[in-house]
């Protein structure tokens, strides 16, 4: 028997899965900045995406992560929220050394990125 309520109720539930999975594109993936050895340390959370598939760019006061997965479901998908894509910006915290080399490596799903900075240095408290 037709039911609208609960035919509109599931179609509902679709779109919000849906938005959520849009809104976790743009805070996807937790990261963490932090300063170690002059150097700015940027590590990203990115479990299930292919080194190969991802890329970063260093910009004049920022760096940006992109990156794209397929997935392949079996069945039928009752949610999915994981995001396929993520597109990520984030400020830097002090001016990098644009001419340095920088360095992004990729291993357990753990993204770490580390920029050279200019005019950081850590002061030995006594």
């Amino acid at each position: 028997m037709y039911n609208p309520l609960k035919y509109f109720g599931g179609e509902m539930i679709k779109n919000i899965n849906e938005r959520a999975k849009e809104i976790m594109t743009y805070l996807y993936p937790p990261v963490t900045v932090y300063e170690e050895n002059g150097e700015i340390v940027i590590e990203a959370d990115m479990p299930g995406f292919d080194k190969k598939d991802m890329k970063v760019q260093l910009g004049r006061d920022s760096i940006s992560i992109n990156a794209t997965r397929k997935t392949e479901t079996k069945g039928m998908v009752f949610m999915d929220q994981r995001p396929d894509t993520v597109v990520k910006n984030i400020r830097l915290p002090a001016e990098v050394d644009h001419d340095a080399n920088f360095t992004a490596k990729y291993l357990n799903g753990v993204l770490t990125i580390r920029i050279p900075a200019k005019g950081i240095k850590s002061i030995k408290v006594e």
